[in-house]
């Protein structure tokens, strides 16, 4: 744990349901995790066997989860997650956005809870359920699924988890094959999963020869992941290589799992998810309209409208009064019209949570801020206000900042651009086109919050003029000008230019204290308005307002 101005100590997080949380150094004693300590976690163990999630969910400042898409519904966005059993359901008004993986477009994903149609199928596979999850299963003598694309994959990954026992079967094989539509005909890439000997290979009779670094079985799920452009081919399990080098020239055309071997009394083949994404280039200009919802293609046009539903193949939307689908393997991803939506309030040991995605080494972690409100040997359990309960496990923990602890509520978590002009320099701002000189949002207070402790209106910003000696136009905030005041209910409380002393190139959260008789339970009405230069009173300070969100803190402890 990193406490600001103290030195970094090891030890061991833990939360008292009273105290908040602790950290327990190795050598020994407690301190308390004040609000600025940074936790980080012992590094997440290697790439497990699921496929890695294509689809992220981001709420702002308040969190971004990455998962398999599962169902867009008028008021939610459900995703299954690999870190836990139940499915993350975020409020819709609370996703900002929903894309796929930075660089790649979904093309199949199937986890086997049936097979489906499009499978070309050989000797009797069937679906199954081992260790609780969804499988297909290959049985011995003869067994295969193929799958054939529509339209061939000039480049993209595979992924594929599957079953090895770790244990030699005599006469018996299975395999994973690519086959590539190469100038000279049909070139098949085979990935050896067993069983003929103790470890894994690769084969590519038809050329070019891949670089083999040969691999060890075990009794465990595994992850194959190959990946291929017109360059190179890349084959890994588990994260780690075992082949790589110029691949067959030409596109994708299917992939096939095949068990081989005669005789009924061999092993079967079990295979619990597939998943293929073609790579693609994110296409640059885009337009922004926060008032309406938005599809972005994959090619680089762009449907405005209102999203009514989606699922894990393709989105249902309306775009001038007409019904439209979309596919996801033509889609990048939605951004939601930015309606203003309270979350939940959230209270007690405040932090933000990052974890691994289940992306692989050297990947972003997803994040939440929430409340913890448990913390085991085994898990986290993260209070959130657009998500519900979060229960991670520990051992997925990167990162842990603590803040300032008490009740949060989330009045808006939604980017805004206020000012006069289009944000054309850095800090880049979203949306680029300004929305005036006025954010207004209505909020309620519950009932006990102001029971709690003081108040503050706490603000993400990037890009707002500093108070401070010598920074940009500081002197006309000092006279008055290019100022942006927090008000409520009418009343003007502050401005935030003076909680900012440097550039503000990247975001940064203000706290803004609140007056004690400012906030009392039920409605109220919070007002950011800004003033202009002296010359042109239409003139704004172009600043990003990230997220809004009112906290009180805990009651100062009686003498």
């Amino acid at each position: 744990m990193a406490r600001p101005g103290g030195p970094v100590v090891e030890g061991r997080l833990r939360l008292d349901p009273s105290a908040g949380l602790l950290f327990e150094p190795a050598a020994g004693g407690t301190l308390r995790a004040t609000p600025g300590a940074v936790v980080e976690f012992a590094p997440p163990p290697a790439a497990g066997a699921a496929v890695p999630p294509m689809f992220r969910a981001a709420m702002g400042e308040s969190g971004r989860v990455s998962g398999a898409l599962a169902a867009i519904a008028e008021g939610s966005v459900t995703l299954a997650v690999p870190w836990q059993a139940a499915p993350v359901v975020v409020r819709r008004p609370g996703v900002q956005s929903l894309v796929q993986r930075p660089g790649e477009v979904r093309i199949l994903a199937d986890d086997f809870d049936a097979i489906d149609p499009a499978w070309a199928v050989v000797g009797g596979p069937r679906a199954a359920v081992e260790g609780g999850e969804t499988a297909v299963l290959l049985p011995p003598g003869g067994s295969s699924i193929e799958r054939r694309f529509e339209e061939p994959v000039e480049a993209g990954r595979v992924d594929l988890s599957f079953r090895d026992d770790g244990r030699v079967h005599p006469g018996r094989s299975w395999t994973l094959a690519l086959t590539f539509r190469a100038p000279g005909g049909p070139a098949v890439v085979r990935v050896l999963l067993g069983w003929a000997e103790e470890s894994l290979a690769v084969e590519s009779p038809d050329g070019p020869t891949l670089v083999v670094q040969r691999l060890a079985r075990a009794d465990a799920w595994r992850r194959a992941t190959v990946r291929f452009d017109d360059r190179r081919t890349e084959i890994a399990v588990d994260g780690k290589d075992l082949a790589h080098g110029v691949g067959p020239e030409g596109p994708l055309e299917s992939i096939r799992v095949a068990v081989e071997g005669e005789g009924d009394d061999g092993p079967a083949g079990l295979v619990g998810a597939v998943q293929v994404a073609r790579f693609a280039s994110a296409p640059p200009g885009l337009e922004v309209d926060p008032t309406q919802d938005e599809a972005r293609l994959v090619v680089g046009d762009q449907l405005f409208g209102t999203v009514l539903r989606g699922d894990r193949d393709r989105v249902a939307m309306t775009v001038d009064d007409r019904p439209v689908a979309i596919a996801w393997k033509d889609l990048a991803g939605l951004r939601f019209r930015r309606d203003p939506a309270a979350g939940s309030p959230v209270s007690g040991a405040l932090a933000r949570v990052e974890w691994d995605a289940g992306d692989g080494a050297g990947e972003e972690p997803d994040f939440a801020e929430g409340a913890v409100s448990a913390l085991t040997d085994e898990a986290l359990t993260l209070e959130t206000p657009y998500a519900g309960a979060l229960t991670i496990p520990r051992d997925r923990l990167a990162r842990l900042r603590v803040l300032e602890p008490g009740v949060r509520l989330v009045i808006d978590p939604c980017s805004h651009h206020l000012g006069d002009e289009i944000s054309g320099t850095s800090p880049a701002l979203d949306p680029p086109m300004d929305e005036g000189g006025v954010l207004e949002r209505a909020f309620d207070v519950p009932a006990e919050a102001p029971g709690v402790g003081p108040a503050s209106i706490v603000l993400d910003v990037v890009g707002v003029v500093g108070e401070a000696t010598g920074l940009m136009f500081s002197d006309q905030v000092r006279r008055g000008e290019l100022k942006t005041y927090v008000a409520i209910d009418g009343r003007r409380i502050d401005y935030i230019n003076r909680y900012i002393d440097d550039a503000n190139e990247t975001p940064r959260r203000i706290r803004i204290p609140v007056p004690a008789d400012a906030l009392r339970p039920g409605p109220h009405v919070l007002r950011l308005e800004q003033t202009g230069d002296a010359r042109d009173p239409t003139a704004f300070d172009d600043l990003g307002v990230l997220g809004v969100a009112v906290e009180f803190s805990p009651p100062a402890p009686r003498p």
